[in-house]
């Protein structure tokens, strides 16, 4: 087989799964070059060379690159961070090391503000009420306060969002992180203090994530997945990035009929040709972006637009590719992706957590060990598991937590329940002081989101 260099840029996040699904190939032996945040276990092991870049520092990573460019093919990365701090436009000038994810110029998420605006030119109806609240434009906070208090009323259950980047951490919703004026403005303050403030109307509906791969020309659509963002089982506690998700065996979620389906993939693909402008656009290569969509009973909106693949969403859809990654990989270089081909089967990722993760007020966990040694067994053994390390590290031949989501445990099977059921055997099989939402793809879960679309259409008569 032939080799073939690969460059993984890692936060600890989605990496590992990206590092199995090139373990896949059966065309390829691929040999990866992993500069990331802390030493995790599995991309530890799969590295060819591996360095350590505690805040991957992105002229560090472009040194690390231009090190080993005459064995590396191209290069991804698991984090947004590196993307919206310009880490490509760096590597790929210092190093020649082509790189699949977008440029600087067009990493959206930088600002959720500028997002709105883009949907205005590009993206028509996809937008929800919204107004945008900069410290710049106002003499006092007050009159901020007074501007804000003046829209929320008119939107009635606003959702207040930091303009940053901040993985679901410092949003606030109506009914959920306050439910009176009085903490609805305690809650706008605090934000308003670190900068521009994006606020929208709460949209009611059932959420979906919708992730595309691009080579700059072509649009190729993945299955949709459903993400659930919420620390705690029945979608309480605080917002997190990601407890888990799953996708269905039909490219759609269950909940959704096909010609709904059909009209997002439309709406998606018109909106991504006038951002691309005319021809081919370099600079939008790779998982392009990943819309969280909120459907109702008219029509969807656009939550919010990341510039790569969900943490476990990327997972859930990677497990389920059934082309060779490293080809689907070249022809996005090549610019010749028009296809991938996904499986007709159910994924189902659960997130394993340190037990305080996304409580407020519990003790942090950071120095405990965990042992992982029975999961991985048991992956060897089922066909369909994946397990792959998020936020651990290695230290003396021991696994040690981090704060955030410690491991991802994919299940992959004809159904839902019995992908549920999979990833389920998987998180059972780890040990430490981790807790899982265990309510994810659930059957009530899937029935609740079906009978609430089913009111929603005939609210509206659809």
């Amino acid at each position: 087989m032939d080799r073939v260099g690969i460059l993984i840029i890692s936060k600890c996040l989605s990496a590992a799964a990206m590092i199995g699904a090139f373990r896949r190939s059966s065309k390829y032996s691929p040999e990866f070059y992993v500069a990331e945040r802390q030493p995790n276990p599995y991309n530890l092991e799969s590295a060819t060379i591996h360095q350590v870049i505690p805040d991957l520092d992105v002229l560090e990573v472009a040194a690390f690159a231009r090190k080993h460019k005459r064995k590396i093919s191209f290069g991804l990365t698991d984090t947004e961070d590196f993307i919206t701090a310009g880490g490509r436009d760096v590597v790929e000038h210092e190093s020649g090391v082509p790189m699949l994810c977008v440029d600087r110029r067009h990493a959206v998420e930088r600002s959720k503000a500028d997002q709105r605006l883009l949907f205005d030119d590009v993206f028509k109806g996809a937008n929800p009420r919204f107004a945008v609240f900069d410290p710049k434009e106002y003499r006092t906070d007050a009159a901020a306060v007074a501007q804000f208090k003046r829209f929320a009323s008119e939107v009635r259950e606003p959702v207040i969002k930091p303009d940053a980047p901040a993985r679901g951490a410092g949003v606030g919703v109506w009914g959920r992180d306050f439910g009176t004026e009085k903490e609805m403005v305690a809650f706008f303050r605090n934000v308003y203090a670190r900068g521009r403030v994006l606020v929208e109307e709460r949209v009611e509906g059932e959420e979906s994530s919708f992730q595309a791969f691009s080579d700059g020309r072509h649009f190729v659509v993945a299955p949709q997945t459903r993400d659930y963002k919420r620390a705690l089982e029945g979608d309480h506690g605080r917002l997190t990035g990601g407890m888990g998700s799953y996708r269905g065996p039909e490219p759609h979620l269950p909940f959704l009929r096909p010609s709904e389906w059909e009209h997002v993939v439309a709406a998606e693909k018109s909106a991504f040709d006038r951002w691309r402008g005319r021809g081919s656009e370099p600079g939008l290569r790779g998982i392009v972006l990943y819309d969280a969509l909120m459907h109702t009973g008219d029509g969807f909106k656009v939550l919010e637009r990341n510039s790569r693949g969900g943490n476990t969403e990327q997972i859930s859809v990677l497990a389920t590719i059934e082309n060779d990654f490293v080809d689907i990989c070249f022809k996005m270089l090549e610019g010749s992706l028009k296809s991938i081909r996904f499986s007709k089967k159910a994924s189902v990722v659960m997130c394993a957590v340190p037990r305080g993760y996304g409580i407020p007020q519990t003790l942090p966990v950071e120095k405990e060990r965990i042992d992982l040694t029975a999961a991985f067994a048991l992956q060897g053994s089922s066909d369909g598991l994946g397990v792959y390390p998020m936020d651990v590290r290695v230290e003396g031949g021991s696994t040690y937590l981090g704060g955030s989501r410690s491991v991802a445990v994919v299940g992959t099977r004809p159904t839902i329940e019995e992908a549920r059921a999979l990833s389920l055997a998987g998180v059972d099989a780890l040990r430490g002081p981790l807790r899982t939402r265990r309510d994810i793809a659930g059957a009530r879960d899937l029935r609740r989101s079906a009978e609430h679309m089913e009111s929603l259409r005939r609210h509206h008569g659809a």
